[in-house]
């Protein structure tokens, strides 16, 4: 099976953090896993700094909970740096000051709880699509106008 994305995945729960690492594994993406903020930078940091060529599409998928660096602080990171990282953040509480707060920052989604998995994956596929086939898509559909 080919990888379709890199997927970092920073989750306090390791539980939890391994239930969502397999339903993306099984969806045929490499997935990094961190238990904190801090972590989870690194790993994006590393694969920022690829210049092999192999970069992949990456995502991150973050709670909103994290320790050292929550997912408010690591969204503010990824601007200040200015890279261009779609991020989903996955929070416990209700919609609300963190949700909003989130999506601010630039946060692709902010998914609520109880975590519905298949949306998280729908989600993530739908960034791993590579651009080109969703521009000849676009066109292909125009042109049937």
């Amino acid at each position: 099976m080919s990888v379709h994305a890199r997927i970092l995945l920073a989750e306090p729960d390791a539980e939890l953090r391994t239930a969502i690492a397999r339903a993306l594994r099984a969806d045929g993406h490499a997935v990094e896993e961190a238990a904190d903020g801090a972590d989870l930078l690194l790993r994006a940091g590393s694969q920022m700094a690829r210049v092999d060529g192999l970069r992949r599409v990456l995502v991150l998928v973050v709670a909103a909970g994290l320790p050292v660096f929550s997912a408010s602080e690591v969204l503010e990171i990824l601007h200040r740096l200015r890279w261009d990282i779609p991020c989903i953040v996955i929070s416990r509480a209700p919609d609300g000051v963190e949700h909003t707060r989130a999506r601010e920052l630039g946060a692709l989604a902010v998914l609520g709880s109880p975590l519905h998995i298949e949306q998280l994956r729908a989600m993530v596929r739908a960034q791993a699509r590579p651009r080109s086939a969703a521009r000849h898509d676009a066109v292909a559909r125009a042109g049937a106008l």
